[in-house]
């Protein structure tokens, strides 16, 4: 079994926050992401601050032989209306079961340890492999935003999906038992 660590980013060596950078200038994440440029050492730096200083964020680097594999947020946390959104990405050379292990664990620690009501998350319409994967852990569509973002020029949508806890509840124990073969393979610590 393979030991993955998700690691709050304030916690993390200079090193590894660094290497975010990298994993985040992979052609594989950057064609996922809402922007798609090469970022520099200067933005990187100014996303930094911004995301260790925002008390609605909790941002992981996602931590294999305590190389970074790519990173997982809970973000736009609302504790009035217990929501949030959420996120994930991973090295291009991290996948293969990873993102799932690391869904399951994400969705369990935002129901249970967070005590959230509802899990939200945005796709591009270019993506519809991670639409699908995300309706396998029980997220559900909620929408299309029509012509949201541009990327490479052009106008694209965004799906909204969408998860609750009374959903998650229901669903959890199938959810595992699908996917029983990739969950064996990784043991997720999520470090607080």
């Amino acid at each position: 079994m393979q030991s993955v660590v998700l690691r709050k980013i304030a916690q993390c060596t200079d090193e590894q926050k660094s290497a975010m950078r990298l994993v985040r200038n992979q052609p594989s994440v950057r064609t996922s992401m809402y922007t798609d440029h090469e970022i520099t050492s200067e933005e990187h730096l100014a996303w930094l601050e911004r995301t260790l200083n925002d008390p609605n964020q909790i941002f992981f680097i996602v931590l294999v032989h305590n190389n970074v594999a790519g990173a997982a947020s809970i973000n736009a946390m609302d504790r009035r209306h217990k929501k949030a959104d959420w996120a994930f990405y991973l090295d291009e050379n991290q996948r293969g079961g990873l993102g799932a292990a690391i869904e399951f664990a994400l969705i369990n620690h935002v129901f249970d340890d967070l005590a959230l009501e509802k899990l939200n998350c945005e796709v591009l319409e270019t993506n519809p492999a991670v639409v699908k994967m995300h309706q396998k852990f029980g997220f559900e569509r909620e929408g299309l935003r029509r012509s949201n973002v541009i990327k490479n020029g052009e106008r694209i949508g965004v799906h909204f999906l969408g998860l609750t806890r009374p959903d998650w509840s229901a669903r959890r124990g199938n959810v595992e038992e699908n996917h029983r073969s990739v969950l064996d393979r990784f043991s997720v610590i999520i470090e607080e």
